[in-house]
């Protein structure tokens, strides 16, 4: 058995995977996306208004539409989950 590096807000800690539940490595798992979900969302929105080549806007506008639509999906699967 072995360590793994588990993500919690912005750092990482070692967490021995034998100590956690399966719900609590499905709810940390879920959360880590959701987190870097809004991150990408957050810069493709960024780089969509200031990009001035107009195929670039598009591209990155349509990244940041794609986020938001996996933010949802995200938020759903964990209020169906009761993660908060």
């Amino acid at each position: 058995m072995y360590n793994r590096p588990v993500r919690i807000k912005n750092s990482f800690e070692v967490i021995p995977m034998a100590l956690l539940t399966e719900k609590e490595i499905v709810n940390n798992a879920l959360k880590m996306a959701l987190d870097m979900e809004e991150h990408r969302q957050t810069k493709y929105a960024f780089l969509a208004r200031n990009a001035r080549d107009k195929k670039l806007k598009e591209l990155f506008g349509g990244f940041a539409v794609t986020s938001r639509r996996h933010i949802a999906l995200l938020k759903t699967e964990m209020k169906n989950l009761n993660i908060r």
